[in-house]
C-alpha cells in the first residue's frame, strides 16, 4: 500500500485559546475558521457548462454527472463545521503527548488498569440525524476534507516527537449491527489512514470480541485518533440480542476511558438509541444534536440550494427559474437533497436524448412518475405529514418530539438570515434572467424574469476567482471574507 496523499508533515500554529496552547496535536491542525472562511472551504462548485452546451448530445450526457459533485454550503453545514472543530480539539486537551500523565494512561491501557491511571477524559460526542438522502454524509465528508487524514510528527519545540497522528476516522456501522464487524472496519480504516496494511490482516482471524476491542483501544491511543465518526448507526437497530448494548458500551468506553470523541450519524430511526447511551455516560449528550431537518417549501436555504443546482444544465435551452418550477421541484422531492439532484440529472438526460432540450414542469413530473417511481411511497408519506404513514418508512420517522424530550433544541433562526446572505456570496449571483421567487419563499434581491438563457452567458463565481488568485489569503482579506478577530463567534454560538 502506498503512502496516502493526506499524510502530511506536521506544521504547528500556536492557538489563541489557553487550553489548546502547548499541545502539538491541536497546533498541527488547521487554524479555527471563521464562518465565511469555512463556507468558502466547504463549497464545491464544479465547472459550469459554459460552451459545453454546444457539444454533441453523447458528450453532454457524460457532462451531466458533474452535477453530482455540487456542494452548496448551508447554515447547517456551518453549524456542523463549528461543532466538529470544537469536538476534535477539546478531545485532545486531555491527551497532550508532552504530558507524562498521557503516557501513564497509555501504559495503564496496555495493562488493563485504566481505573488506576487517574485519567480524566475531555472527550465529548455529537449526534447527526436526518432523513436518508438529506445530505448528512456529504456535509461530513466536506468538513473532514478540511483536515489531514494523518499527520507525521518529528519534533516539537525542541522535543522529539516521532508520532503519526490520525485526526479523524470515519467508519460505517455494519449492516447487521455487530461489534465484530465494526472492529474489522476500524482496522481497515486505520490502514487506509496510515497507508500501510498493518492491522486488518493481522487481526482478521482473531477470535473473541474482547481481544479485538482491546486492540482497538491500543491502536486508537497510539495513533492519537482525534475523532471517530460512526455512520449509518441505524443499522444497530437490527443487532442480535445483546449486540446493541455491547456496541453502545464500547462507544461509552472510547469516550470516557480512552478520551476519543465520537460522532453518531444516522437516519431519524436511530434516535431511540440515544437514550441508552445517555443512561450510561454523562458525556454522551456532548455537543447535542445536529438535525438535518426536512426544509419547508419556503425555506431560504432550500431556495439557495435549488438556485445553485439549476445553474448546472447542459440542455441547449435553459429555462429561467420560475415560481411554478420552484413549486414543482419541492413537491417532487420534498426538500430531500439527493432526490433533487437525481431528478435534475435524470430530467436532463431525458431532455437531451429526446431532443426536447429544455427542463419543464411537465418533464420533471414525468421523470418523477416513471424513472423515480420507487421513491413515490416514501415521498407521499412525507408529503402527507401523517405520522402513521411515515412510520412505515424508518428513515422518515419524524424526530422532533423525541428530540425535544431528550435535550433542548437550539433556536437557529437568529443566525440563519445573516448566514444565508454570506453563503449566497460564495457563488456567482443567479443570472439576471432567473425569475425571482416570491418574497415569502426567501428574501433575495429582486431579479426580473426574461427569456431563457444559455449556459455560455453565465458569470464566473467570486469564489473561483479568489481561489485562483496568486495570493489567496490576501485576496480573501481584501474581499472582506476573513474575520480580523479569531475569537469572533456568531451570536448563536455566543448564546449557547
Amino acid at each position: 500500500m502506498t503512502t496516502p496523499a493526506r499524510l502530511v508533515a506536521a506544521g504547528y500554529i500556536e492557538s489563541p485559546i489557553a487550553q489548546y496552547q502547548g499541545n502539538p496535536l491541536i497546533e498541527a491542525l488547521p487554524p479555527i475558521r471563521s464562518e465565511a472562511d469555512a463556507a468558502a472551504a466547504l463549497a464545491l462548485f464544479p465547472e459550469e457548462p459554459g460552451s459545453e452546451v454546444g457539444l454533441s448530445k453523447e458528450v453532454r450526457l457524460h457532462c451531466i454527472d458533474r452535477l453530482l459533485q455540487l456542494v452548496q454550503p448551508l447554515p447547517i453545514h456551518l453549524e456542523l463545521e463549528s461543532a466538529l472543530s470544537s469536538l476534535i480539539r477539546s478531545g485532545y486537551v486531555g491527551r497532550n503527548p508532552l504530558a507524562h500523565s498521557t503516557w501513564r494512561h497509555m501504559y495503564a491501557l496496555a495493562l488493563g488498569q485504566t481505573s488506576e491511571s487517574g485519567f480524566r477524559s475531555t472527550a465529548s460526542t455529537l449526534s447527526v440525524v436526518g432523513l436518508s438522502g438529506i445530505g448528512k454524509s456529504t456535509a461530513l465528508e466536506s468538513i473532514l476534507r478540511l483536515y489531514p487524514q494523518a499527520v507525521r510528527h518529528q519534533q516539537y519545540k525542541g522535543h522529539e516527537l516521532v508520532q503519526v497522528q490520525i485526526p479523524w476516522l470515519k467508519i460505517e456501522c455494519p449492516f447487521d449491527g455487530s461489534l465484530t464487524g465494526l472492529c474489522h472496519a476500524f482496522f481497515r480504516a486505520i490502514d487506509r489512514a496510515i497507508g500501510d496494511e498493518r492491522y486488518a490482516k493481522r487481526y482478521r482471524s482473531a477470535r473473541g470480541i474482547v481481544p479485538l476491542v482491546h486492540q482497538i483501544e491500543q491502536i486508537a491511543s497510539t495513533h492519537f485518533v482525534g475523532m471517530l465518526i460512526i455512520d449509518e448507526l441505524q443499522h444497530l437497530r437490527v443487532a442480535k440480542t445483546g449486540g446493541k448494548e455491547n456496541m453502545l458500551n464500547f462507544f461509552v468506553n472510547l469516550i470516557n476511558s480512552i478520551g476519543i470523541p465520537v460522532v453518531f450519524v444516522g437516519t431519524n430511526s436511530m434516535i431511540d438509541l440515544f437514550s441508552d447511551v445517555m443512561r450510561n455516560a454523562r458525556r454522551a449528550t456532548g455537543l447535542g444534536l445536529s438535525d438535518f431537518r426536512q426544509p419547508t417549501h419556503d425555506d431560504p436555504a432550500w431556495a439557495l440550494l435549488v438556485d445553485a443546482a439549476w445553474q448546472y444544465q447542459w440542455v441547449q435551452h435553459v429555462e429561467p427559474m420560475t415560481a411554478e418550477i420552484r413549486d414543482a421541484l419541492y413537491d417532487l422531492t420534498q426538500g430531500v437533497t439527493d432526490i433533487l439532484i437525481k431528478l435534475l440529472v435524470l430530467a436532463q438526460r431525458h431532455a437531451i436524448h429526446t431532443g426536447e432540450e429544455r427542463l419543464t414542469v411537465k418533464l420533471l413530473r414525468t421523470i418523477a412518475d416513471t424513472r423515480m417511481q420507487l421513491l413515490k411511497p416514501a415521498l407521499d408519506a412525507l408529503r402527507s405529514g401523517d405520522t402513521r404513514r411515515m412510520s412505515k418508512f424508518e428513515d422518515l420517522l419524524p424526530p422532533d418530539s423525541q428530540i425535544a424530550a431528550m435535550m433542548g433544541m437550539l433556536d437557529r433562526e437568529t443566525c440563519v438570515s445573516s448566514q444565508l446572505s454570506m453563503l449566497r456570496d460564495i457563488r456567482r449571483p443567479v443570472h439576471a434572467s432567473a425569475a425571482q421567487p416570491s418574497p415569502e419563499a426567501c428574501e433575495m434581491p429582486q431579479i426580473p424574469a426574461t427569456s431563457a438563457t444559455t449556459a455560455s452567458e453565465r458569470i464566473p463565481s467570486e469564489a473561483r476567482s479568489l481561489a485562483g488568485h496568486e495570493a489567496p489569503p490576501a485576496a480573501l482579506r481584501d474581499a472582506g471574507w476573513l474575520l480580523e478577530d479569531a475569537l469572533e463567534f456568531s451570536t448563536a454560538y455566543a448564546a449557547s
